[in-house]
């Protein structure tokens, strides 16, 4: 017995918010294709290989041997790629049906599941060199099929376009709307960036940074670079030291620019996304490991209370001092002008501070320090 279009729909909106799977949209679109097979398959284009794979209606040898071997020799595989997203394509509009025929995909996997000679697809994913497909097979002569496979997948594909943005958006660690309730409202800088420096998510402060003439940041396509190329790539090593890091470790660089006095700090850490849902989709999504820049510049850091630090710590006045000026960003050199202190006595002070942190290096008093700043805030 077939399911209505509104049904259909209501499960597609139900998996975009976690209600649902995959499962039920697969099933509602066997149910209404009784006999026919119902195919998703996500692949990357450029290695010809097969990410993901779900279906109705095949024997499980038959989705191995798919899996590993026939899923690159697909032979509307590469006729689709350059086609619009969305829009519903039957096999002769993609191949020749001679050409399809004689492929080794049609002659030694497809006929051996039965009589599939014609179908339907549309692709409602494409990420890069990654794209999604749903297919419907049936047999050559059911030209009823034919339609009714047009007309369902064109309206599922839009709507599938759509509950996958919904999606994107609750893939991070509190569910549903946590980059809108949580880190929009953060009263500081936050991206979300991948290893390729591909920004993911930014925050209103974020975007009002990135845009900024004299910022430190250039990004007009997408990829967040250092306006200074030394520090671009010093920028790149943190994030990606971070995402490959088994530990989930919080990491501060300082970003400054050659002729400007103005500092700023990128604290990065692995953004978790939890025990999130996961979904076919995710699949072609996924970027790999986020990682959280939280950018913080110097005219903006909070003064860190000389008693907090007395009362953490039991620091000095003079510690506190050379404390509170680190993490505003001056240098060992910068602090000794101002105060007219020799440098060897801001050292000892510094082997004092590290002492009573508990840090054994520089950076890491910095960081410890910067995380308590932003608590100030």
């Amino acid at each position: 017995m077939g399911h209505s279009p509104s049904s259909l729909i209501s499960c597609i909106y139900d998996m975009a918010l976690g209600r649902t799977t995959w499962d039920g949209i697969l099933d509602i679109l066997s149910g209404s294709f009784p006999g026919s097979l119902v195919l998703v398959s996500g692949d990357d284009l450029a290695s010809r290989r097969n990410i993901v794979f779900a279906q109705r209606g095949l024997q499980p040898s038959a989705v191995g041997a798919y899996v590993t071997t026939f899923a690159a020799l697909n032979p509307w595989l590469e006729a689709i790629s350059d086609r619009p997203p969305f829009q519903v394509y039957h096999d002769d509009q993609l191949v020749p049906p001679g050409t399809s025929a004689g492929s080794d995909y049609v002659g030694r996997w497809l006929n051996k599941q039965g009589d599939f000679g014609a179908g339907t697809r549309v692709v409602i994913l494409r990420e890069g060199t990654r794209q999604l497909t749903l297919e419907i097979r049936y047999p050559a002569a059911d030209t009823a099929a034919r339609e009714r496979a047009a007309a369902v997948l064109g309206e599922a594909g839009y709507h599938l376009g759509r509950a996958i943005e919904i999606s994107a958006r609750s893939r991070f660690p509190a569910g549903k709307g946590y980059l809108d309730s949580v880190v929009e409202d953060l009263p500081f800088t936050v991206f979300f960036v991948d290893q390729a420096m591909r920004i993911h998510y930014s925050n209103f402060h974020a975007e009002s940074l990135r845009r900024h003439n004299n910022g430190p940041f250039s990004s007009s396509d997408g990829i967040l670079r250092a306006g200074d190329g030394h520090t671009d790539e010093m920028l790149r090593e943190l994030v990606q030291r971070t995402a490959a890091s088994k530990r989930t470790p919080t990491s501060v660089l300082q970003i400054s620019r050659p002729g400007v006095d103005e500092r700023y700090f990128a604290i990065a850490r692995v953004a978790s996304r939890g025990n999130q849902h996961y979904q076919l989709h995710d699949a072609i999504l996924d970027p790999g490991p986020l990682v959280m820049l939280v950018v913080h510049g110097s005219f903006e850091v909070s003064s860190l209370p000389m008693d907090l630090l007395w009362r953490a710590f039991g620091l000095t006045e003079s510690e506190a001092r050379l404390a509170e000026a680190l993490v505003n960003g001056a240098t060992l050199a910068d602090f000794a002008r101002e105060r007219e202190v020799a440098k060897q006595t801001l050292r000892n002070q510094l082997v004092g501070v590290m002492r009573k942190t508990g840090t054994r290096r520089q950076s890491e008093l910095v960081s410890l320090l910067t995380r308590l700043a932003l608590t100030c805030l």
